[in-house]
């Protein structure tokens, strides 16, 4: 077969395979034939805050909102732990009435994140127009997080100590209730004492386990002179008098809170694996060294014009490079865990494809610019997530169930102008925007467990960035060893979708050339 058919063919696969995301390019990413780079990075990322978009009054707001925003409530309740609508529930059983919802407080917070990308990156040049490759990263990630807690407008607090005691009496009343109710039943099954009877034991063992789960469940309970301790005092008060009319004793008072929250306590909601959430801890949390999803790529040489001229000779005004690129990414990162509220996990951990165009242009000796176009088709996955909605953070463990991900397909446009200061020297000015479709999550089993749909919330994102930098290459002038370096600072000043990150990145790079082969 021709090399001409050959090329023709790889082309074709190039431009028609499903492609992912590659390194940035700040020259042609087509190396000649027999050529082999090593490139070695360090990119360091920083977000303290993120795109909102939040619906209030019937009204969508999109503003730039602190990182820690879904964390921070004036009046914490079943929005940050929706366990505490089964509270909630258990409360009004105990209480024989309708109670108002549960207040901790109000919270602050503090939260930023950092990650430190090494990734790794080798290339080879098969042909003159053809060079395949693969980067292997690896990433360091650490979230710095600090919380406090006011009590004023508090309605519960720590779950008094005598609980137990109570439960115990109680339980003991409703066994002596018990007795009652077989003595009057199997004498007259249909006569009004036993069916007062039936629903007294009924009423009272209700209030047993609905406290059982309030006191020991969730950590925290009414506090004594608040609206819903009332309430279950006079409950109890009401128990009280309806065990004695069948000739029962039953506990009088019942045990309130006493005590506030503190800092501690309000954090160890979280993590005591006795109460709901069962999360881990929410403190500053750094990760190991963990490697993230593995790229294998190929980029071709599709048209060019002035780029055979040796770096001695006189260069032409125009030169002008367009390419296509094909990148396959495998899943090998380590995915986020649904019992961490802080970390993001080292990537996906989902296969995707992505295709992608380049061009290069240089005009004279010191203007040039390099362009991309990047489009990812991510593939589907099973996780395991807490189905909840975005803003409801601390969700129970129990709405832990394994759905089906499938990422939003995403586009990248990225355009580099570069002015050289000297031959080996230039700056750079690097324009991206970056927009991801919406994620898409579905049942493993129709019909089974938690709808998943509400983690399609605020899943969409779209930024444009905006940075600069200096790049040093010996390649055009052809003097020394051949050598890229880059230096490139850059941060998002727009964007949109929830919870995209407004972040800063500064990235560190250099390349080294061998030529293997003529």
């Amino acid at each position: 077969m021709k090399v001409r058919t050959v090329k023709q063919l790889v082309v074709l696969a190039l431009i028609l395979a499903p492609l992912g995301l590659g390194a940035q390019e700040f020259s042609s990413p087509v190396l000649a034939a027999g050529q082999f780079r090593v490139e070695l990075s360090a990119l360091f990322y920083f977000t303290d805050e993120r795109f909102g978009r939040r619906v209030e009054d019937g009204s969508i707001i999109k503003e730039v909102e602190p990182l820690e925003f879904d964390f921070v409530d004036t009046a914490v309740g079943s929005r940050l732990f929706p366990a505490f609508e089964d509270l909630e529930a258990d409360l009004t059983t105990a209480a024989g009435t309708a109670i108002t919802p549960v207040v901790l407080g109000g919270t602050r917070a503090v939260l930023t994140r950092d990650v430190v990308w090494l990734p790794l990156r080798l290339d080879l040049g098969l042909r003159d127009w053809l060079t395949v490759g693969t980067t292997v990263p690896f990433s360091r990630r650490r979230a710095e997080f600090a919380t406090s807690i006011q009590t004023d407008g508090a309605d519960v607090g720590l779950p008094p100590g005598g609980a137990g005691t109570f439960l115990g009496e109680v339980f003991s009343a409703n066994e002596a209730l018990g007795g009652v109710v077989t003595t009057l039943c199997t004498a007259d099954p249909s006569s009004p004492a036993c069916s007062q009877a039936t629903s007294l034991l009924a009423a009272g063992v209700g209030y047993h386990e609905s406290l059982t789960r309030a006191y020991g469940d969730y950590g925290v309970f009414p506090l004594e002179g608040s609206g819903t301790g009332d309430a279950l005092q006079s409950n109890t008060t009401s128990l009280v008098n309806a065990y004695q009319g069948v000739g029962v004793s039953f506990p009088a008072t019942i045990p309130l809170a006493t005590e506030v929250l503190t800092e501690a306590t309000y954090l160890d909601l979280v993590s005591n694996p006795v109460y709901r959430v069962k999360g881990d801890s929410l403190q500053t949390w750094r990760s190991p060294w963990e490697l993230g999803d593995v790229e294998i790529h190929a980029n071709a040489r599709l048209w060019s014009i002035g780029l055979d001229t040796a770096p001695d000779e006189p260069q032409p005004n125009l030169r002008l490079e367009l390419g296509a690129g094909a990148l396959y990414r495998l899943g090998s990162s380590r995915i986020g865990s649904p019992r961490n509220f802080l970390d993001t996990g080292s990537g996906d951990g989902q296969n995707d494809f992505e295709l992608s165009g380049f061009g290069t242009l240089g005009v004279g000796r010191r203007l040039s610019m390099v362009g991309e176009f990047r489009y990812g088709i991510q593939q589907s996955i099973l996780v395991l997530k807490r189905v909840t909605a975005p803003d409801r953070i601390f969700a129970p463990a129990s709405a832990e169930q394994v759905v089906r991900w499938n990422p939003g397909d995403y586009m990248q446009v990225r355009v580099s102008p570069r002015f050289g200061l000297t031959e080996e020297i230039g700056l750079v000015l690097d324009l991206r925007y970056f927009t991801k479709k919406r994620d898409q999550y579905t049942s493993v089993e129709a019909g089974m467990g938690l709808d998943p749909g509400v983690l399609n919330l605020e899943t969409a994102q779209e930024s444009f960035g905006i940075g600069g930098g200096v790049v040093y290459s010996t390649i055009p002038s052809g003097r020394g060893w051949p050598i890229e370096a880059r230096f490139l600072f850059q941060g998002a000043v727009s964007g949109n979708g929830g919870t995209t990150p407004k972040t800063w990145r500064a990235e560190f790079g250099v390349r080294f050339l061998w030529g293997l082969w003529e």
